[in-house]
């Protein structure tokens, strides 16, 4: 950390050289005096990590340090006054940075203790726009409850993964419907591969298998019957000896009374109220959410600006390691440069429109007058107490939970604010 985190008022002069879009470039200049303090605390800091014959750590004659680590200091005071240049000429020119700025240009060999240096920075800012045509916009009307339909598919659902497997019948041949039991074995090229074998393998005949050709070999043989059979996988060649130890059929129970007994209602009627009040819970919400995405497409498609291409970037990374590492077994330094390129133009349109949407609802906050109070935070602690049902080791992680989290809290409150008060606005057909 620095000695001072920024300069004194007259110590720094900035400039603004030009904006494109988010980005602005600032013209910036220590003056000596800056620099000269810069170098004093560069010396210091040097001193008490120096050491030397003849001394203790740290307690090297400040003399002897500017003689002997001279390197070490310069490069320090260089480190301290860009920092403290660039924190005041943000405050000069009354910047709000949305990422670090980053120096752009210049001249590092005429640093010195007895001149003012000069140098260039890129600033990303917040985009500056009149946000408009948020009011009356048509949505379309969406259903909020289950059809017979579809609690009947639900219902059916329940019953398939509530279903039992008998045997077949004697006689019985493994067609498309059934579960086959099986043992085999299999060579790669002629050689036995332990990973080609298998007893007492489930073959749901109905579903996609992972062994090639295993599940149309099987098909038309009866219990106790065997049979070869050749497959390709790449350029290699699979051969298996393949038998049916048992024929199964799925057997589902049937939808009565006594079935609904057993998921623990009273009468099937039971099982259905609370099944289409489910259903109609989730279509409920599932409405909400396509009338958020309505607003949100709405909103995006008639307010047009520039984003901060450095936020872009940085939130797109961040997505790309989080997707990478959560649906592949690969590592995002693993990623070749064809397909870190093609999962970026996958990720990227959904950052920007993220983005874009968050500085929308902000403006309308902002303009309408919506954003959260401290009254709003509080009140939504209260609600999260009021869960803990008196429970005074989990109050202490809400209230912890509460204040970690405040900002985040917050603007998520505000968010909330502005859609309510949009979706009010708005006009439904």
């Amino acid at each position: 950390m620095s000695i001072f985190k920024t300069a004194e008022a007259g110590e720094v002069k900035a400039k603004q050289l030009s904006k494109e879009g988010c980005k602005v470039t600032l013209a910036v200049e220590a003056t000596p005096a800056l620099v000269a303090k810069s170098f004093q605390n560069a010396a210091v800091q040097v001193q008490s990590r120096a050491q030397m014959q003849g001394f203790r750590a740290g307690k090297v004659p400040l003399d002897l340090v500017k003689q002997n680590f001279g390197g070490h200091i310069k490069e320090r005071a260089l480190d301290l006054v860009v920092k403290a240049a660039i924190t005041g000429a943000l405050e000069e020119t009354k910047l709000n940075p949305v990422t670090v700025p980053v120096l752009t240009k210049g001249d590092f060999s005429s640093f010195s203790e007895d001149k003012s240096f000069s140098f260039e920075i890129a600033v990303d800012v917040a985009p500056e726009f009149d946000v408009k045509d948020y009011k009356g916009i048509v949505l379309t009307k969406k259903t909020e409850t289950a059809t017979d339909a579809e609690v009947q598919e639900n219902l059916e659902r329940v019953l398939d993964a509530n279903a039992r497997l008998e045997t077949a019948d004697d006689g019985a041949v493994v067609d498309d419907k059934c579960y086959a039991v099986v043992h085999y074995k299999g060579k790669r090229n002629g050689t036995e591969d332990y990973k080609l074998s298998a007893d007492s393998e489930l073959i749901d005949m109905a579903a996609p298998q992972t062994m090639p050709g295993l599940a149309e070999a099987v098909k038309g043989m009866k219990k106790g019957d065997s049979k070869t059979f050749e497959t390709k996988e790449g350029e290699d060649t699979l051969s298996f000896e393949v038998t049916v130890d048992e024929i199964k059929n799925k057997v589902l129970p049937k939808l009565d009374d006594s079935f609904a007994k057993d998921m623990g209602f009273d009468t099937l009627d039971a099982l259905k109220a609370k099944v289409k009040e489910s259903l109609d819970a989730e279509a409920k919400q599932n409405a909400r959410r396509a009338e958020t995405a309505e607003i949100e497409d709405h909103l995006v498609k008639m307010n047009h600006f520039d984003l901060p291409q450095s936020l872009v970037d940085e939130y797109t990374e961040s997505s790309l390691r989080n997707f990478v590492t959560s649906m592949t077994r690969m590592k995002p330094e693993q990623l070749t440069a064809e397909q870190r390129k093609s999962f970026e133009e996958r990720i990227r349109p959904s950052v920007e429109k993220d983005l874009r949407v968050g500085y929308i609802i902000h403006a309308i906050a902002k303009k309408e007058n919506l954003e959260a109070t401290e009254a709003d935070w509080k009140a939504e602690l209260d609600k999260s107490l009021a869960s803990s049902n008196g429970n005074k080791a989990e109050e202490k992680k809400i209230k912890t939970f509460f204040d970690e989290r405040k900002a985040h809290i917050m603007a998520t409150l505000s968010e909330r604010k502005v859609f309510d008060f949009l979706k009010a606005q708005a006009v439904t057909k």
